[in-house]
């Protein structure tokens, strides 16, 4: 649904050019001729992107602005002024975003518009969830219930996912959502930090503390004061600052590098990494008490591999997102074809990588509707498998029957009987759903994804249907 431009002005003359100016855009706009009009209009209408305002009577004039300010201040606010009156040299009202000179240039009025889009947009965003959280499957709708949860606790947050999942965006989330969210968010990635600068970075330093410490330095805790400290990359921080930090955390007190004088610490901290930390702990890199402390409230994000499902809506979000980035009047589309090779495509970088295609080719194709022809050479090469649509009758699901083995030699190469048996149920698979990878994959109860690679991995081609005897 189109949203609307709602021009308050008393003028005939003016309405009735922006009435030609906006069926020439093909924009919306609706009239009021007077304050008390204006307001009904308003009550009645949530879909108030801009307000034009230009009324004879200065005292009418002004409370329909105080209106607009107090009550509806998401709307763009512009004041109608003659063609000789510069708007550099006029003060802008509060409430009122800018001036608009009359006669209307049309590009002049297109870029308003654009830009009440945008932010529109963001302010939408900002009461809303990312982007990169945006889906309708069950694995999205149960990171946003998560989300909403632990945000209006105190506790810390273990963020878990693959690079590109948006475990960021998740903790700015909570942030956004938080008691919190009035004070800063600081992002500190612990990786990228050498280790022996990352005390400092954290904790901050006096002066003198150590070689080029010139001047006394607040850490990341100081600046985070009354808001969140977000820990990216949590499994990558050294064993002797993981002491450090745990300590922080049970005491909720620190030491500048150098100081003596004891700061308490408040901030809400949210820990995110795409390692498995057991398995670090296992290995002796990361301490287990620490893990306890941060593991409060866990969040794992899904791969974005395992809810294609909402990739159409991602690619639709980031489109309208990055058109208006780029001041581009239409954004690009995306058809069945392209959404199918996406789907089908393990999409390591998840989320980031399709924001990344959808930028690409905002700008390489404006307009356009994507194909899947049109897509990048890695996303079409698994096109090629045959995935044929017809009719399909569901069919029980296979039992693996092993054959009989004589073991005349005594020994037997298990490895390549299980290869042979593996792939003579693929095989068997593909054919009894006639070759539709998505509904074989659901029928030996595997990801789309891990049976195409196998399919890669034993050279399994439609052409030959019959599957190789296996023999020990």
């Amino acid at each position: 649904m189109q949203d609307i431009s709602l021009i308050i002005t008393d003028d005939k003359i003016i309405s009735a050019n922006m009435n030609t100016v906006f069926g020439f855009i093909q924009k919306e706009v609706t009239f009021a001729g007077s304050g008390k009009e204006a307001k009904n209009i308003l009550q009645g209408s949530d879909r108030i992107l801009l307000a034009f305002v230009l009324l004879s009577e200065e005292q009418e004039e002004k409370q329909v602005l105080a209106l607009l300010r107090s009550s509806y201040p998401e709307i763009s606010t512009h004041l109608i002024i003659a063609p000789e009156e510069t708007s550099s040299s006029l003060k802008v009202p509060a409430g009122v975003t800018n001036y608009l000179h009359f006669p209307v240039d049309f590009e002049s009025l297109m870029h308003t518009i654009k830009k009440a889009e945008i932010s529109r947009n963001n302010l939408d965003r900002r009461k809303g969830l990312p982007i990169s959280l945006t889906g309708n499957s069950d694995e999205i709708q149960e990171v946003e219930s998560l989300i909403r949860q632990v945000s209006q606790a105190d506790a810390n947050v273990l963020l878990l996912g693959e690079s590109g999942t948006g475990k960021e965006i998740v903790a700015r989330a909570i942030h956004q959502f938080s008691l919190r969210a009035d004070g800063p968010f600081i992002a500190v990635n612990c990786g990228a930090i050498p280790p022996e600068l990352l005390e400092s970075e954290l904790f901050g330093h006096e002066k003198g503390a150590f070689t080029g410490a010139t001047n006394s330095r607040r850490g990341r805790f100081e600046l985070a004061k009354g808001g969140t400290l977000f820990l990216d990359e949590i499994g990558d921080m050294p064993m002797p600052m993981q002491v450090k930090l745990l300590r922080v955390i049970q005491e909720r007190t620190f030491e500048r590098v150098g100081g003596m004088k004891t700061i308490a610490s408040n901030v809400r901290l949210i820990a995110a990494t795409h390692q498995d930390l057991e398995q670090r702990i296992a290995e002796g890199e990361f301490r287990t008490d620490l893990f306890y402390r941060l593991n409060v409230f866990p969040i794992k994000l899904p791969p974005l591999r395992n809810r294609t499902s909402d990739i159409p809506l991602l690619l639709k979000e980031f489109s309208e997102k990055i058109c208006l980035q780029l001041g581009k009047s239409t954004a690009i589309e995306f058809d069945d074809s392209a959404i199918e090779a996406l789907s089908q495509h393990p999409l390591p970088g998840n989320v980031r990588e399709i924001e990344n295609l959808v930028e690409r080719l905002s700008i390489l194709r404006p307009g356009e509707t994507i194909s899947a022809d049109l897509l990048p050479p890695k996303y079409k090469s698994l096109l090629a498998l045959p995935e044929r649509t017809q009719h399909f009758v569901q069919r029980p699901n296979i039992e693996p029957r092993a054959p009989s083995i004589k073991f005349d030699s005594g020994t037997i190469n298990l490895k390549q009987h299980l290869s042979a048996l593996e792939k003579s149920l693929i095989f068997q698979a593909l054919d009894d759903t006639d070759w539709v990878v998505s509904k074989a994959a659901r029928v030996l109860t595997l990801r789309r994804t891990t049976l195409i690679q196998k399919i890669r991995k034993l050279g399994i081609r439609s052409e030959n249907r019959q599957p190789q005897a296996i023999s020990a």
